[in-house]
């Protein structure tokens, strides 16, 4: 594998927004000993038109529940452990498909679109750090691999160095799965001076053993070239039994010095609530 042979975890991602089952952000699942909690909300989408992109972004999340003023609190109440917000752009569904009507137009769009979800935040409460950066989500794209790169790149670079918001772009993401894998691997290899994290989302596949798991994760730490303190893997609190084994395999990395972070998708008060995000931070929190 590239780059650092042994890591030190440190940081715990929650995808959060998703449906009417959660009105709040639920810091009762951070554990204190966690280094860096980052919560991600779900989703800015943008408007098609005939089925073609226009770059014109949303958020769907509900805005009072996750209001600047909460975030800033959230920050506030949490100060011994190192809490981020994240906006994800993109989204799951096929109504969602990353595939823009006219690339230059998207661009353009998407810039000033995400800029002003930014905005929305940061003006509420100037004086505090509201927001920290931003998460590439689409998992269906029906653009060309170059597209997909060139697009989303432009707009990631473009807000980094934008001196308006470049105060919330500290951090930036990607969400791969196995069917966008190829998309987001020319993104990365194409933008990598600007992507922080690589958020694989390992609960979309199937292992059979702890081994096969490892396997799979070294395969891509190689493919992407990158040092393991960029790469996190993914859990779902819908599939369990996935999750188990991806847990396991999580540990097992963590005992071998493997394993910066994790991430779960998505944020359910299900009995018992939180019982994944509570498990994998207790792993983190003890190498």
């Amino acid at each position: 594998m590239s780059g650092s042979t042994t890591v030190t975890p440190t940081i715990f991602r929650e995808y959060i927004g998703m449906g009417d089952y959660i009105d709040h952000f639920p810091d009762e699942m951070i554990n204190a000993d966690i280094k860096e909690f980052h919560f991600i909300l779900c989703f800015a989408t943008e408007t098609h038109v005939d089925g073609k992109g226009t770059g014109l972004f949303d958020s769907n999340w509900n805005f009072t529940n996750f209001s600047p003023e909460k975030v800033v609190e959230l920050k506030k109440k949490l100060n011994n452990v190192k809490v981020k917000v994240v906006i994800s752009i993109g989204g799951i569904g096929p109504e969602d498909t990353f595939n823009p009507k006219n690339n230059e137009d998207w661009i353009v769009n998407a810039t000033s679109s995400i800029k002003g979800i930014i905005l929305n935040y940061q003006t509420k409460v100037p004086n505090d750090d509201v927001l920290d950066g931003i998460d590439i989500n689409y998992e269906k794209i029906s653009s060309s691999i170059s597209d997909f790169s060139n697009c989303i790149g432009e707009v990631i670079k473009q807000l980094k160095v934008d001196p308006v918001v470049s105060k919330s772009m500290k951090v930036v993401s990607i969400g791969p799965t196995e069917n966008s894998q190829s998309y987001y691997l020319k993104l990365y290899r194409d933008n990598k001076g600007y992507i922080d994290w690589i958020d694989y989302k390992f609960y979309n596949q199937y292992f059979n053993t702890v081994d096969d798991f490892e396997k799979l994760f070294k395969k891509l730490v190689t493919e992407y070239g990158t040092a393991l303190d960029k790469f996190l893997v993914g859990v779902s609190t819908y599939e369990a039994i996935k999750s188990k084994t991806i847990i396991e395999g999580c540990e097992y990395l963590l005992n071998r010095g493997s394993l910066v972070g994790a991430f779960v998708w998505d944020a359910k008060p299900s009995a018992p609530a939180y019982t994944p995000e509570r498990e994998i931070q207790k792993l983190l929190a003890k190498n």
